[in-house]
């Protein structure tokens, strides 16, 4: 019960910021036939939501997580743990057709996730995060259309991803969805856009590309080979990974 009323009391503060908090929305969006216009003006509505809640301090009796530089680090860890993996692959016999794959395609993603990574500190990752801080930003988590729109006023479902966090993350989010859905538009562009709405600089820009191009689908599904976290066949995992190697689509940097 107190949680629950440490949540009511935070989406009051959201509705005082005119950010309307709903149980669900009435109209369904083809998630499959998504437009460019639609698109750009989801980003707008997640800039919104970061120009109306900056600042937030937690007042209103709502912890929110810290989640600044949680994911950079996280992707150096999976970037530690595939290196280990391609090693012992190369030491010992290929054994089916998903390490085979892996085998033939490892390197390439591995040395793929270490220029992203690369590249995010040689865009004044540090002073991106202590501006984060110093501004109070909040990243809302969940920015997909299926949890935030633009009726009125913004409206959102559930709150419960709302967060501590680089005001990027919410685009990245975003943008590497539809990244995986290999929707063919202007990343460049509507990256430059978000920048824009947002007064982030080049180093903004060049973070946003460096996450959306890291191949996490690529990664993670050889975390779950390695660690047998799902019960799927070696066929079933060979299929994860092709599509994988899919989803992940073009590095951008």
């Amino acid at each position: 019960m107190y949680c629950d009323n440490l949540t009511q009391s935070f989406k009051k503060y959201l509705e005082s910021k005119g950010v309307k908090c709903v149980e669900h929305f009435d109209d369904n969006i083809n998630f499959e036939s998504l437009t460019a216009s639609e698109i750009k003006n989801q980003i707008y509505n997640i800039s919104e939501f970061h120009i109306k809640t900056l600042g937030y301090t937690g007042y209103m009796n709502k912890r929110l997580d810290n989640n600044i530089g949680k994911t950079v680090e996280q992707y150096k860890i999976y970037i530690k743990r595939l290196s280990k993996q391609i090693n012992n692959l190369k030491k010992n016999e290929v054994n089916n057709e998903f390490e085979n794959l892996l085998f033939k395609y490892g390197d390439i993603y591995l040395e793929r996730a270490n220029k992203c990574i690369n590249t995010i500190y040689n865009s004044n990752y540090i002073s991106l995060i202590l501006r984060s801080m110093k501004r109070t930003e909040m990243c809302l988590g969940n920015t997909y259309f299926n949890n935030l729109r633009k009726v009125k006023n913004l409206e959102i479902i559930d709150v419960d991803e709302c967060c501590y966090n680089m005001v990027e993350m919410d685009l990245a989010y975003f943008l590497g969805k539809i990244k995986r859905k290999n929707i063919d538009i202007n990343f460049r562009s509507l990256i430059k856009d978000f920048c824009e709405l947002e007064s982030l600089d080049k180093n903004s820009h060049m973070f946003i590309l460096s996450i959306i191009s890291y191949p996490y689908e690529f990664i993670r599904c050889c975390n779950r080979y390695r660690e047998g976290t799902k019960n799927w066949t070696v066929e079933q995992y060979t299929e994860k990974l092709q599509k994988a190697i899919i989803a992940d689509g073009d590095n951008l940097v």
